[in-house]
């Protein structure tokens, strides 16, 4: 669940500005490696990078090697909208899972390896409404339940640190149609951001 004290703590700083000019993002999508996408993002401010990357709504769909126009969300605001993640409340959890690097680790309970197809299928049924499995390469359900359960339980109120990742929330649109493409959670690290405090939006 969000912590009010965030409503203090994150509001928005006069940094803001920074992100408000030039950004478009690509991805590509993976089979291997730790996360579901590699995300590029050009940006006249702070967000200009490579970050590893998540799917935030499955019913948008993205193409690899477009260039994105694109606005942003911080995970740690407490005004993420339901329009760009169906649950909000839960972006603390989602937070504690991704910083725990599950891919490639061995579920406690003897259920084998967490792989992309797991954590990315425990993200969304952490804040998303409507989705199924597929688009997702392998996954077992009962590593996926104990995901959810594992960040219900003590990802409630996680906030993380200057040291550890921070989700962004890339809302896209289609450079020539501009049709919305698939809301993308980037890990980036919070020490990128002055002071470490992260900009809500733009």
């Amino acid at each position: 669940m969000r912590s009010l004290i965030l409503c203090l703590v994150f509001s928005v700083c006069s940094m803001g500005t920074v992100f408000a000019q030039g950004r478009t993002m690509s991805v590509e999508h993976l089979s291997t490696g730790k996360s579901y996408f590699k995300v590029n993002v050009n940006d006249s401010g702070l967000l200009k990078g490579t970050y590893p990357g998540w799917c935030a709504d499955w019913n948008y769909r993205i193409e690899d090697n477009i260039n994105y126009e694109s606005t942003f969300w911080s995970s740690l605001s407490p005004n993420v909208p339901t329009d760009v993640v169906n649950k909000p409340e839960n972006l603390d959890e989602v937070n504690w899972l991704i910083n725990q690097n599950m891919v490639g680790k061995l579920s406690p309970s003897g259920l084998g390896r967490y792989t992309i197809g797991d954590v990315q299928l425990a993200i969304w049924t952490l804040i998303d409404d409507n989705f199924d499995d597929s688009s997702i390469a392998e996954y077992s359900q009962a590593r996926v339940d104990e995901l959810v359960e594992r960040a219900l339980r003590l990802g409630s109120g996680y906030v993380p640190n200057c040291r550890q990742l921070v989700g962004i929330i890339l809302v896209p649109k289609h450079p020539q149609t501009g049709a919305g493409a698939q809301h993308t959670i980037i890990l980036v690290p919070r020490y990128k951001f002055k002071k470490c405090v992260v900009p809500e939006n733009g």
